[in-house]
């Protein structure tokens, strides 16, 4: 695919947690002595952190991590599953706080917050989701973050929540999880006023195994394209990490970039 339209977002692509080939004594040369993390960053501009959703790190690790990646690099973060996956959401909203401190760590090199709900979370828990995004924005006066809510019932895919979602300027995730996706719903972006676009790829049957179709990632590129010249910075995160994750992300980087969509 060629570049034809003048990019004034920029596209941030990378994998769900860090995901590269062989180990450090495959690594070139140059980063056996260095972190995944190091290794990774030479490759990608950006990571989907996941282990945040299970553990709140120190915020002298999330620093660490800022200090391991150059300058144009973001780091995503999950958030925590004690908040997004508690019964009947009634979580411990005296967890954000600690949260949130460490995720400042990562100082300028914040890139987007990821809220996730379950499949069982319906419609129904609207006020529960809502008072979630109110008490996110609360532990984050600055709004330092952008926020992108990923919903896993379609019964979600309603004007009632693009204005919820407008309210606390988050933006919906496009995801290809088969019982709710909503990859192809690009209008939805139009509606929404985040400034940003939010790309999860879960494997082309949705479970997190398989390889996409270079077709498919020449579609996704020329959206990205048109996302990218609207002024839309973009994040998409290959979640496919028992499959082809790695290949993926780096056709998808190179296709965005203007390179042939060939097989890497």
């Amino acid at each position: 695919m060629s570049q034809m339209m003048q990019q004034k977002g920029t596209a941030w692509i990378g994998t769900s947690n860090i995901v590269v080939p062989g180990n450090k004594n495959t690594f070139p040369p140059a980063f056996q002595a260095k972190s995944r993390l190091h290794y990774y960053s030479s490759l990608f501009n950006s990571v989907e952190v996941n282990s945040t959703f299970y553990k709140t790190p120190l915020p002298s690790t999330t620093r660490k991590w800022a200090d391991d990646v150059g300058e144009n690099f973001s780091f995503t973060i999950k958030l925590s599953k004690a908040i997004t996956h508690s019964k009947e959401l009634e979580g411990d909203f005296g967890l954000l706080e600690p949260f949130m401190t460490a995720a400042a760590g990562l100082g300028e090199k914040k890139g987007s917050l990821l809220i996730q709900f379950p499949g069982k979370i319906t419609l129904d828990y609207f006020d529960q989701v809502e008072s979630i995004l109110y008490e996110v924005e609360e532990n984050d006066p600055d709004g330092a973050w952008r926020k992108a809510v990923e919903f896993r019932h379609d019964r979600w895919y309603t004007g009632e929540t693009i204005e919820l979602l407008n309210h606390f300027n988050a933006t919906m995730v496009l995801q290809d999880i088969p019982k709710s996706s909503n990859m192809n719903a690009v209008e939805t972006i139009s509606r929404l006023k985040a400034g940003f676009v939010y790309l999860r790829f879960h494997g082309p049957n949705g479970d997190y195994r398989d390889s996409y179709t270079n077709l498919f990632l020449e579609e996704k590129a020329a959206l990205i394209a048109r996302w990218l010249a609207a002024g839309k910075d973009v994040f998409a995160y290959f979640n496919n990490t028992i499959g082809n994750a790695f290949d993926n992300a780096r056709q998808l980087r190179t296709m965005v970039d203007g390179g042939p969509a060939e097989n890497l």
